[in-house]
């Protein structure tokens, strides 16, 4: 991303609507105010404008009424001088005043998140935040926007910073006592109350990777997996709820080998749903006909281990486990596929089954709307789903793990001190990335704060 002079954009969505923000940001944005729209003083406030545009022809383009508004530098979005014009959104005149705009000497058009990334280099945001703005523009839902505030608000942060400072205490506490290994009665932390201590962090982090679980690097919208036994009618559901011929259906056992992803909106029978990544997956039995079927069954089974939401299809109703077992922790829809055919269970024998037929469409908006619901509480928007905090969070969790399993409770000192030392300067490190690193500094502070080495 280039560096340096006045960016300009527009700062709204594309298109016609009722009026369209263009944003400039830079040393030239007072140059820009004097020529474009006739501002002379550069004192912070909102002002009626009258935009001069070059090669109009008619005096209502030649006076485009505006509203400026200007943000001296430091105190503006950016930290740096800021001009602002609210114009009537028509996109040919947006377009005039952006070009306008660009002939002004040190002007340039903004590349993609330029005005934030200069808000964090001036200090105006931490990083967190700057995520946080581009997980709320990609909010699908209430529970998308609640965590992107709390990127933007530093809570998450905050969530985090309390968890290395718990560790940071208990890293000094250990490194106290390999000093004073040699005098048997100073023990500045038990194995127990050190193990309790860690034990309570890394639940929680696991907690964060689990609400979010299955947000890998390029997973934007939950993933909901249909999953059934071979012929159990899932390929004519994906294609029913798609509203068109995606999968290949056949009576034949087996035809479906790959997965097959589309996104589904389901907007339409649940107001205020975003849209999910919809899965058709090789049947799962555990019988494979041969070594094709085998690795498709294999692959089928990691694509669930990892969904969001399964669709658990059993044209019989009676949802026994055949050939996998659904994680508990995975919101689950049963659905009874092929409800117009007659089944040895009766209909609503299992509470919350949806009896459905593809063919005719009967309750395929309910379902629509049951994933809806599966989907929104799934947590897959959550800070944690960022690459970045997943990776850091997992990391981090795994060194905890490792001091864990050097630590018995039941012991009056630590056995291998230095091993349990290492492991929570690894996990502390981890969370550095996104809390800040712990120097040497903050660990002799800890020291002398919480266990007084000069009585």
């Amino acid at each position: 991303m280039p560096t340096g002079g006045t960016i300009a954009a527009v700062a709204s969505p594309p298109g016609r609507s009722h009026s369209a923000l263009i944003r400039l940001s830079g040393p030239a944005a007072r140059d820009a105010a004097r020529e474009l729209c006739g501002i002379t003083g550069w004192t912070r406030g909102l002002l009626r404008a009258s935009l001069a545009l070059p090669g109009s022809v008619t005096p209502a383009t030649r006076a485009l009424p505006a509203l400026a508004l200007v943000m001296p530098q430091p105190a503006s979005f950016t930290g740096e001088d800021t001009l602002e014009l609210l114009i009537p959104g028509n996109p040919h005149l947006v377009r005039r005043v952006l070009d306008a705009l660009l002939t002004i000497d040190g002007v340039r058009q903004a590349e993609p998140g330029e005005f934030s990334a200069r808000a964090y280099l001036n200090g105006r945001m931490s990083i967190d935040q700057a995520e946080g703005i581009a997980q709320k523009i990609a909010a699908e839902n209430s529970d998308q926007l609640r965590d992107a505030d709390a990127l933007m608000d530093g809570s998450h942060a905050d969530r985090l910073r309390e968890h290395a400072d718990v560790l940071t205490t208990c890293l000094a506490l250990v490194e106290a006592g390999v000093d004073f290994s040699d005098q048997e009665d100073v023990v500045p932390i038990t194995p127990g109350d050190l193990r309790a201590r860690i034990a309570s962090v890394r639940e929680d982090l696991g907690s964060m990777l689990t609400s979010s679980r299955g947000n890998e690097p390029g997973r934007e919208r939950p993933e909901v997996v249909l999953v059934g036994a071979p012929n159990a009618g899932k390929s004519t559901l994906f294609n029913a709820l798609l509203g068109r011929p995606r999968a290949i259906v056949s009576e034949r056992a087996g035809t479906t080998r790959d997965a097959l992803a589309e996104p589904l909106d389901l907007s339409r029978d649940a107001p205020g749903a975003g849209s999910v990544t919809l899965v058709d997956l090789a049947g799962v039995d555990g019988v494979a006909i041969d070594d094709t079927d085998a690795a498709a069954q294999s692959r089928a089974r990691e694509r669930i281990r990892l969904a969001d939401v399964l669709v658990w299809c059993d044209p019989d109703g009676s949802f026994e486990a055949r050939g996998f077992t659904p994680d508990p922790e995975t919101r689950t829809v049963r659905v009874r596929t092929k409800s117009d055919l007659p089944s040895p269970q009766p209909r609503g024998s299992v509470r919350g089954v949806i009896a459905l037929c593809a063919l005719d469409g009967t309750n395929t908006a309910t379902l629509r709307r049951a994933i809806a619901d599966a989907a929104a509480g799934s947590g897959v928007a959550g800070a944690a789903s960022l690459p970045r905090h997943r990776r850091a969070i997992r990391e981090s969790e795994r060194w905890l793990g490792e001091a864990m399993l050097r630590i018995d409770p039941d012991d009056r000192a630590l056995s291998e001190p230095e091993l349990v030392a290492g492991a929570l300067r690894s996990a502390i490190d981890a969370l550095g990335e996104l809390t800040g690193p712990v120097g040497t500094e903050d660990l002799l502070a800890r020291v002398f704060s919480a266990f007084c080495v000069g009585k």
